[in-house]
């Protein structure tokens, strides 16, 4: 009997090792005939997809070259001015008392809305009160582990929010805990290394800033909260109402998750969904379109990919592509009650 069983658990497991070996190989056959095939569009839409991921992003190194990638990368990307924000675009409230002022009904405090477009689905938050919008960190910086962003909302008692800045991650390794660049956090400042980084946060007077700048350079502006990214993978996306070029496919089709700031103070947390059946993701150049569909003045893209995380009065309302569930992360944007 015993030797009955162990036999038909070994056949089980080979059969299941060569299904697995024979989708593999034919995934790698048809990555192969995406990236050497006539269609340039579909092969630099590929590259820019999978260089984004942390656990496939050396796949297109099997097929191109370097210098070609290098070329993908440099012809598919986004723009950006590097202008100045202009604060005083921003006058916050003014919107709604104009409403009600009118006789117009009161917006609520929080909106959430469902999105989608071609090639996603999605969420929006909006925050009418920018003064309840801060960064939350996983705990002191001192090497550990990140943690989810429902993790960290829990702890501050916030009722929302979305995934950071980006982090240190070799290979796809990394524990989600050591911050790129600098973090502030309710006018502290939380982690710091030196250089210039591409920073996103907010002022004194609960306005958004983007643009790179040094953590002296933060504090001189007066940010009160604010984290930094890579701009390869989490570029401005519009400043000063100016929507910032997309060349090509820049970014490719990914999980995103995104911040903005509408003319009345409103700030805008977007996610897309990606990396699904029903959902295969975002360009950034989808990511301009529904910041300007929101009204944004200014806005920047996040940490992405497997770290898109969108947490809304103890629920996720994105759904992670991870088995897993969400990637555990540094920090993230908070909604106070």
């Amino acid at each position: 009997m015993g030797k009955t069983v162990l036999r038909i658990f070994l056949r089980t497991f080979a059969w299941l090792l060569v299904t697995l070996l024979v989708a593999a190989a034919g995934v790698l056959c048809a990555v192969f005939v995406i990236l050497k095939g006539p269609s340039v569009h579909a092969r630099d839409l590929l590259v820019m997809s999978l260089r984004e991921t942390s656990a496939l992003y050396w796949i297109p190194g099997m097929y191109l070259s370097p210098e070609l990638i290098d070329e993908i990368v440099a012809t598919n990307t986004v723009v950006y001015t590097e202008e100045e924000v202009d604060t005083g675009l921003i006058e916050i409230g003014t919107e709604q008392a104009e409403g009600e002022a009118e006789g117009q009904e009161e917006k609520p405090p929080i909106e959430v809305f469902e999105i989608s477009g071609s090639s996603y689905v999605g969420d929006v938050i909006l925050i009418h009160d920018p003064s309840r919008v801060f960064i939350g960190n996983k705990g002191p910086y001192d090497g550990s582990a990140g943690k989810n962003v429902d993790k960290i909302a829990e702890a501050y008692g916030a009722v929302a929010g979305i995934n950071g800045g980006g982090f240190y991650d070799p290979n796809g390794q990394g524990n989600g805990g050591t911050p790129d660049g600098f973090v502030i956090s309710e006018g502290k400042t939380a982690y710091a290394v030196g250089g210039t980084y591409l920073t996103i946060g907010l002022n004194q007077e609960h306005k958004l800033i983007v643009g790179r700048m040094s953590l002296d350079g933060a504090l001189q502006m007066g940010l009160r909260d604010a984290v930094c990214v890579q701009a390869v993978y989490a570029p401005v996306l519009i400043v000063n109402g100016e929507e910032q070029a997309v060349a090509g496919y820049g970014g490719g089709l990914n999980p995103r998750t995104a911040i903005g700031q509408a003319a009345d103070g409103t700030i805008i947390f977007v996610t897309t969904d990606g990396r699904q059946a029903n959902s295969i993701g975002a360009t950034f150049a989808d990511m301009v379109r529904i910041m300007s569909e929101y009204g944004a003045v200014n806005a920047a893209s996040l940490d992405g990919g497997s770290s898109t995380s969108m947490y809304y009065l103890g629920e996720y309302l994105n759904t992670p592509y991870a088995l897993s569930g969400p990637r555990i992360v540094p920090n993230a944007f908070l909604v106070r009650p």
